[in-house]
């Protein structure tokens, strides 16, 4: 494995994980541990992003589409993994349009 497959695991990773802390957090309001992970997972991903080259997104984005690829189309797994894909997709489509300009 190379450094740079190392860390888009590591962000496709991260961004799942961030995405289902959102979730839990939404789901129990008063609950404050799950909206401090979640604020602390977005705030890591956040750096992850930022710290990321186009290249790491592109790799990130289609290892997600690849797992979405994988789950039942429409069911509860094939959602989740769809919303880290599109979130890894808009993130790439971002970076390249940056540099771009």
């Amino acid at each position: 494995m190379t450094e740079t497959e190392g860390s888009t695991i590591g962000l496709e990773d991260l961004a799942t994980r961030w995405l289902a802390a959102e979730t839990r957090s939404h789901g129990e309001p008063a609950n404050s541990q799950f909206a401090d992970e979640a604020a602390k997972l977005g705030e890591a991903y956040e750096a992850a992003v930022e710290a990321a080259t186009q290249e790491e997104l592109r790799l990130a984005w289609e290892a997600a589409a690849q797992l979405q690829a994988a789950e039942e189309i429409g069911g509860p797994a094939w959602a989740d993994a769809r919303r880290v894909s599109e979130l890894l997709r808009t993130e790439y489509q971002a970076a390249r349009a940056a540099n771009d300009s």
